[in-house]
């Protein structure tokens, strides 16, 4: 693409996400550097995309390069789109271009609120009602997402949405959640920061929020 330096697609690289390498070419010591493109785009490490399959200057400078075979997960069905992003001279990472993409049905946003005061007994009942119920959800950035508050005396964020971003992860982290016990019940104060979490945290930009459109 220029007289110094070399563009090669890399679809088959890592495990099949693929990426690009930039090869010095002309001088003595001549090599090639893998561009990283999942550290700017996480999706690009969510399955085996085949990026760079598609590798072409952008009319409007900067390169586009493609991951054809990437698919999008909505709950036991996989649809295989394709996406591609743009990238600048420098290979900084301009957009994404996924023009069939779009929001899964099953994408919603989820805060269970736990009673963890002392009239709770065993707890371990409570850890496998937890386990059973999340293990019937999709979970994943673009699925669902779930929160936990945990009241007794005190009110207890366990984990925001989007902490535990796979099953996986949201179920090893019920295994190991604690009680936190106490004489008091304070329900109606737990269920007010349930909605705050969902309702006001997005709006004021803290990050731990329900997603736009799920109220």
């Amino acid at each position: 693409f220029c007289p110094s330096r070399l563009l090669v697609g890399a679809p088959w690289d890592g495990n099949g996400q693929g990426d690009i390498y930039k090869c010095s070419v002309g001088g003595q010591n001549s090599s090639c550097a893998k561009a990283n493109l999942g550290a700017a785009a996480p999706w690009l490490l969510s399955g085996a995309g085949r990026l760079g399959m598609t590798l072409t200057e952008s009319k409007n400078g900067g390169f586009v390069v493609c991951a054809p075979l990437w698919s999008q997960e909505c709950g036991t069905s996989v649809f295989s789109s394709g996406r591609c992003v743009r990238l600048g001279e420098d290979l900084q990472l301009l957009g994404t271009i996924a023009p069939t993409a779009q929001r899964c049905s099953t994408f919603m946003d989820i805060i269970l609120v736990l009673d963890g005061s002392n009239s709770i007994y065993p707890w371990e009942e409570v850890q496998t009602f937890l386990q059973n119920i999340l293990g019937r959800f999709f979970i994943g950035p673009g699925q669902t997402q779930v929160g936990v508050l945990q009241y007794g005396e005190q009110l207890v964020q366990e984990w925001a949405l989007g902490q535990h971003p796979t099953a996986q992860l949201l179920l090893e982290a019920a295994r190991n959640l604690t009680r936190q016990e106490g004489r008091e019940t304070r329900t109606a104060m737990a269920i007010r920061k349930a909605w705050w979490a969902l309702e006001v945290g997005v709006s004021e930009g803290t990050g731990t929020g329900g997603r736009t459109g799920n109220g």
